[in-house]
């Protein structure tokens, strides 16, 4: 090692302080950190403050109440996150040689994987005991952010990150279908063209979630759109405000499974449902633990398999035919 990286080295502190400040830097709160430590905040403030001496610059700031990282410290978060990427993969490698399934699995979904996600992952950690399993849920920024920053070993996507250098893997199909309440006015109504809903008001999710860049795309290739649209960040909400009479929703076909029952129908409109895709992702610079690359195998292998896909490519079909749950 060269003189220069064993300087650079001992101004890094211990792996205790890059883990808390690491923590710092993902929550952007000292007050959440030390929670989510089980530290007091003097206690991790403490820690940060050692770290950034050591360096010999500021490695976060606070303007107004929000915490957030300096140049400084965005370049030891990135090189913090990589050390332990490496110490990770090295205890995982030396289980595999004793023959061990241990280690751990970081995975990152957007919400509406989350309604499918279990079906796979349950089955995974009985055959895999040892493992264990960090599985985060977020909007679509949130896991790209992830994604870009390289904190977690697979995410999955329906609309693919476009400015990033990415591996991806086919795993199932993504309906996105419009909605409306039982009682809606148009609810009764078979063969409907854009313009007879034109002028409804639309319950949608935010700008830049998966279900938004998929509506939008294909409203633009049709030269068409939404005129009058709530905003709401959250799937179940939608839902729920679809059934309240608040407006049509555009929402992918896999939370409607009990669409029936919880009072929302599929309208039948000329060009939906639109057909996207689930995608299993990772870098393509990323070097798969052993355990993730399990992982991946046993669900391009296996997942089809356990998933209720009967049900899932039933109600595909349903909504193909505009007829939701025939």
């Amino acid at each position: 090692m060269k003189d220069l990286d064993l300087r650079l080295l001992s101004k890094l502190g211990t792996l205790r302080q890059l883990e808390i400040f690491l923590k710092v830097a993902e929550l952007q709160s000292i007050a959440r950190a030390s929670e989510q430590l089980h530290l007091t905040q003097p206690s991790v403030s403490m820690q940060v403050k050692k770290l950034s001496e050591a360096i010999g610059l500021p490695l976060y700031e606070v303007i107004g109440k929000r915490l957030k990282l300096t140049e400084a410290g965005q370049e030891v978060a990135q090189a913090g996150r990589k050390v332990f990427e490496v110490i990770d993969n090295l205890g995982e490698r030396v289980d595999e040689l004793k023959g061990l399934h241990a280690g751990t699995l970081s995975i990152a979904v957007v919400t509406t994987a989350k309604y499918f996600i279990p079906y796979v992952l349950a089955p995974f950690c009985e055959l895999y005991p040892g493992v264990k399993v960090k599985f985060n849920v977020g909007n679509r920024s949130e896991i790209m952010q992830r994604l870009s920053e390289n904190r977690d070993d697979i995410y999955f996507f329906s609309e693919l990150p476009e400015d990033l250098d990415i591996k991806s893997y086919p795993f199932l199909p993504n309906p996105i279908a419009v909605i409306a309440s039982t009682t809606h006015h148009l609810a009764a109504r078979k063969r409907l063209q854009w313009k007879d809903i034109e002028n409804e008001r639309f319950v949608v999710r935010e700008a830049g979630s998966s279900a938004s860049i998929c509506v939008e795309n294909y409203l633009s290739s049709q030269h068409v759109s939404i005129r009058d649209s709530l905003i709401i960040q959250s799937n179940e909400a939608i839902k729920h405000a679809v059934m309240a009479n608040m407006g049509l929703g555009i929402i992918s076909a896999y939370i409607l499974s009990n669409a029936d029952a919880d009072g929302i129908t599929q309208l039948n409109v000329k060009g939906f449902p639109i057909q996207s895709e689930w995608r299993i992702v990772h870098l393509s610079d990323k070097k798969l633990s052993p355990v993730a690359e399990r992982f991946l195998d046993f669900m391009l292998t296996n997942a089809r398999d356990l998933l209720p896909m009967k049900k899932i490519e039933k109600n595909v079909r349903s909504a193909l035919k505009g007829k939701w749950g025939s």
